[in-house]
């Protein structure tokens, strides 16, 4: 019983624990059970391998097949795989890979592959058709394990490996695998912590206490029975005890008053003889004393002698009537006192169970007293049990467990908690520092955002002003002008430039011949540089689309800025060298040896 006790309770233990460790996501990576446990993140369902359920046989040929996306998050679709990869990014919380059910197509063989499978012995079948779960993940376990092989050995999934052409990865009982294209990947497995395992281990553990519970029930029914009967017989072999003493006494007192009869007689045979020897003496003074005396004697000894043989009849009847209630009750005593050995190992056996209780008892109260340094009373009036004992049991087994996983209690730790508090302190008023300087920051940001913009819709409607001016002036008519893609977001909206020259009507800019968008772009630049003067600009062959009509408008153009910026063209137009004050060119007389030349033109 005890054994079979002790079992139980460690198995509902260890039952408590899985469970609380499939319920709480205990064998997840860190990153991938905040997703799971952030309730702002929608569309979130659960990790591959907690969703998959097989017999213990197939265990191994499926953990190794998810092992590396056991822990892929299930989402319902991708802005959800986007929402929740963003919440990792921001956080700095690691990596995480999703399955959205929208897009995740099944995977499966070919009915040639099937029918030539189907022909070996030792085929065992795809392991998506031995896997239960939810009908609502169908696509993602069959993409997953609807194209992978399961046999009995690696023999045969070499073998089979090669008539399928290696096309399927091939999974053995014991794990081994047969990848695409013919690489063998196998060996011992690591014992890790995986949903299957803990999901088979709980199936067999609620089995075995199920027989257990059973068994104690039947045992603990068994033992009531054997005490009631104890207590039957015991109560029976006391009624018999007191009949055997009492018939004992009476014997005891019937023989004490035979013996004192016995004496008295012996007494007066005394006393007659002396009598008669007085009387051969011939002592007539006391003849008639003694003669009196002798017949008295004589008569008391015949009733004596009576009495005597009453008491013996007595005796005799007694010993006839309770002879047989004596051999009964000595032949229900020899049993009795067999079963009374048998109920007395077996009160023994109860004995040494109650003083494992008690010293169990003795040990709790003095855990209470030391541990907890209250009495049993106070403990008993003061916390009350308000939920099952079951339940209780179960979260006192899960609290030693998380103590046993604490560790020793470190003597040093009020000096390290010191020592910790005030680098806590310190960390935590420079982060009150940091957020308060990052309040600062946005506001600092919201004001230059206000600024920008303010500053920004003035520079451009400025520039608008101006580009329409400069391009009627650099092509002599026509219209432009500048808008705003997204006028309500004016720090990330974009500009469209529309531009249309004179005799055409273009509604996009894109339909611009090569010369008509660079000098379009020229104007750009020139009105940008109107509304904001600069000291020095350089130009990089701006003008190398342009005919040599445009490039006496743009030299022409650049008169305007004489004496207010200094322009330093790079160009390859004879054109607009004419334009130029000075000329600076690269020649290379000898081989390898570049050499500056410059030349002023009088006439600029």
């Amino acid at each position: 019983y005890n054994n079979k006790n002790k079992d139980y309770l460690e198995n509902k233990n260890r039952i408590s624990i899985i469970k609380d460790n499939l319920e709480n996501n205990g064998t997840v990576n860190s990153n991938v059970k905040r997703i799971l446990n952030n309730p702002r993140l929608s569309g979130i369902n659960d990790v591959f391998g907690n969703i998959l359920e097989i017999d213990s046989k197939y265990s191994k040929a499926l953990e190794v097949s998810i092992s590396g996306t056991k822990n892929f998050v299930i989402v319902d679709n991708q802005n959800d795989a986007k929402e929740a990869i963003n919440f990792l990014k921001c956080n700095n919380l690691g990596r995480a890979t999703f399955f959205p059910l929208s897009i995740i197509k099944p995977k499966g063989i070919d009915y040639e592959t099937i029918s030539i499978l189907e022909n070996e012995l030792d085929y065992l079948g795809v392991l998506s058709d031995y896997v239960r779960y939810n009908e609502k993940y169908r696509n993602i376990v069959l993409n997953q394990l609807g194209n992978i092989v399961v046999v009995r050995n690696i023999d045969v999934g070499n073998k089979i490996s090669k008539l399928i052409n290696n096309r399927y990865r091939i999974v053995t009982l014991d794990g081994e695998v047969i990848h695409v294209g013919g690489s063998v990947t196998g060996g011992s497995l690591n014992v890790t912590v995986s949903p299957i395992s803990l999901k088979n281990e709980l199936n067999d553990l609620v089995s075995k206490n199920n027989s257990y519970e059973i068994s104690l029930n039947e045992l603990i029914k068994n033992i009531d029975e054997i005490s009631q009967k104890v207590i039957k017989i015991e109560d029976d072999l006391y009624q018999e005890k007191g009949n055997t003493i009492r018939i004992n006494e009476l014997i005891s007192s019937n023989q004490r008053m035979l013996d004192n009869k016995k004496k008295e007689l012996e007494n007066n045979e005394l006393e007659l003889s002396n009598l008669d020897h007085l009387e051969n003496n011939s002592l007539l003074k006391e003849e008639e004393e003694v003669t009196r005396c002798y017949y008295a004697k004589k008569e008391e000894k015949d009733l004596l002698n009576k009495d005597i043989n009453n008491l013996n009849k007595e005796i005799s009847g007694l010993n006839i009537v309770y002879y047989h209630d004596i051999l009964e009750l000595e032949a229900m005593e020899r049993v009795n006192n067999t079963d009374l050995k048998n109920k007395e190992k077996n009160l023994k056996e109860l004995e040494i169970e109650v003083s494992k209780m008690d010293f169990k008892l003795d040990n709790n109260l003095n855990i209470l007293n030391s541990d907890y340094e209250i009495t049993y009373e106070k403990a008993r009036d003061e916390y009350l049990l308000d939920i099952p004992l079951d339940e209780a049991r179960r979260e006192v087994n899960s609290y030693k467990n998380k103590l046993k996983n604490i560790g020793m209690v470190n003597i040093l730790s009020i000096e390290e908690f010191e020592e910790v508090n005030t680098r806590y302190e310190f960390l935590t008023s420079q982060r009150t520092d940091l957020f308060n300087a990052k309040d600062t920051l946005y506001s600092i940001i919201d004001e230059m955002d206000q600024v920008m913009q303010e500053d920004f819709l003035k520079t451009f409607n400025e520039l608008e002003v101006e580009f329409k001016r400069v391009f009627k002036e650099l092509f002599k008519g026509g219209t432009a002008t500048l808008k705003l893609t997204d006028p309500s977001n004016v720090l990330e909206t974009g500009v469209d430039i529309i531009a249309s020259p004179p005799g055409k009507s273009l509604k996009a800019i894109s339909l611009l011949s090569g010369g008509e968008k660079t000098l379009t772009a020229i104007s750009l630049l020139f009105a940008i540089l109107n509304i904001r003067k600069v000291p020095f600009c350089i130009f990089d062959e701006v003008e190398a689309a342009l005919d040599e009509s445009n490039v006496d408008v743009f030299g022409h153009y650049l008169d305007n800025y004489k004496n207010k910026t200094q322009f330093l063209l790079i160009t390859h137009k004879k054109r607009t060298m004419e334009y130029a004050k000075t000329l600076y060119g690269i020649t290379m007389q000898e081989s390898g040896v570049s050499k500056l030349v410059s030349v002023k033109l009088e006439n600029n």
